[in-house]
């Protein structure tokens, strides 16, 4: 995962426009996630900021545990309806 290698890399804070870029969301989508502790953060006075360890844990967490996922043994050949498939 290109990045959880760059937050492995990173040994400072992280901002929310950072973040935002690396996750390819809003800076608004980040501060309401960060408001309702549905990310890891803390702040500095009145600055939000994120681990990029505790982020990395996450991100882990998030992307083996996602809902209605299936695995991939499970993906219908291209072209093959839902009916057919055994």
């Amino acid at each position: 995962m290109l990045i959880a290698e760059s937050l492995r890399e990173r040994r400072s804070a992280i901002t929310v426009p950072e973040l935002a870029t690396m996750l390819s969301i809003s800076q608004r989508q980040i501060y309401k996630m960060a408001a309702t502790n549905r990310i890891p953060n803390f702040k500095i006075g009145t600055s939000v900021r994120f681990d990029p360890d505790a982020l990395r844990e996450w991100l882990q967490e998030k992307t083996l545990a996602v809902p209605g996922r299936r695995p991939p043994t499970s993906v219908r050949p291209y072209g093959v309806r839902a009916s057919r498939v055994a």
